[in-house]
């Protein structure tokens, strides 16, 4: 293999998002069209292309993060997307050598659970883990296959959950009107301020934004009595194989039970498996990269939404 590098510039843009509708690793956080959403000025993008002569076999996504370079500070994960022609050992070695030696074996990554993809990843888990410091985090998911009503653990939520399924006061789906958008994250920014001190991860400018840029590769799910908001959770279609719930969030006006949520992932399970995703990730339940874990939070995923445990994986400088 004679492999050649090429820093990521905007003349790349359309052969990079091309390239990773058929690689190995890929979501939807490695596209430039999702990249976009930041603006320019706020990573220093180190992204780059690897070429074995003149084939395009792997790509990227990376930004500085202060001295070192990180794999993506923007995007929820990252990794090198590669060709399934060079899916064997021997040449994914030879790519991930490259990488060390091109950042100088100072970059770090997020790469995505293992049930975000149909082939295995833990070729690459183990040749990251060679290089860098492997930190596993908690996370939670559904298998779309299974009854969701079945996992329910909590008796009380299952009990008040069949009960709200049959008010047809309720209703449950999503909804693709800025009205809804800017109501939600209204709601969301509400809450994180009130229980967290904190804010949402994006303004609701950079909300609308990968709205319009995602298209169907995301939905907000609400749950409304008569035009009132009950509760919503945002969906990101990151895979073929896998939906992320990146926002999740009740009015706690209007629902102090917490049945809006349910209700909600009960259809975003059922919606999703006339679509043939395999699986809904919750998200992590731990902090300081998995040394913390939030128990609340983990007991609530798996006892009243029917959560299984499954690991994130970080890949940090020794």
């Amino acid at each position: 293999m004679i492999l050649n590098i090429i820093k990521y510039d905007h003349s790349y843009f359309e052969i990079w998002d091309t390239f990773l509708k058929d690689a190995l690793f890929s979501t939807v956080y490695h596209t430039r069209n999702f990249i976009s959403y930041h603006p320019e000025d706020r990573f220093k993008d180190e992204s780059i292309l690897i070429y074995n002569e003149n084939e395009l076999i792997c790509v990227l996504p990376c930004c500085k993060k202060g001295d070192n370079y990180f794999s993506y500070t923007g995007s929820t994960y990252g990794g090198p997307a590669i060709s399934k022609k060079y899916s064997k050992i021997k040449y994914m070695q030879i790519i991930i050598n490259k990488i060390f030696e091109y950042y100088d074996n100072k970059i770090e990554f997020r790469l995505a659970n293992d049930i975000y993809f149909k082939e295995s990843i833990y070729t690459l888990y183990y040749l990251l883990g060679q290089k860098n410091r492997i930190y596993t985090e908690l996370s939670w998911y559904i298998n779309t296959d299974d009854i969701f009503i079945d996992n329910i653990s909590h008796k009380r939520n299952k009990n008040s959950f069949i009960k709200t399924l049959k008010n047809k006061d309720i209703i449950c789906d999503y909804f693709n009107n800025d009205e809804d958008y800017i109501k939600f994250y209204d709601i969301l920014k509400k809450n994180l301020n009130t229980n967290h001190n904190s804010n949402p991860t994006h303004c609701l400018e950079e909300f609308l934004k990968i709205k319009d840029l995602l298209k169907d590769k995301q939905k907000l799910y609400l749950v409304k009595n008569k035009d009132n908001i009950l509760g919503g959770v945002y969906v990101i279609k990151v895979t073929n194989q896998c939906y992320y719930t990146f926002y999740i969030s009740r009015n706690i006006d209007l629902d102090k039970s917490d049945m809006s949520i349910i209700y909600l992932m009960y259809k975003i399970s059922e919606d999703a498996k006339k679509e043939n995703i395999k699986y809904i990730d919750y998200g992590i339940t731990t902090e300081e990269y998995g040394k913390i874990i939030n128990n609340g939070l983990s007991n609530y995923k798996e006892s009243s939404l029917g959560g299984k445990s499954n690991y994130r994986y970080l890949f940090l400088l020794k």
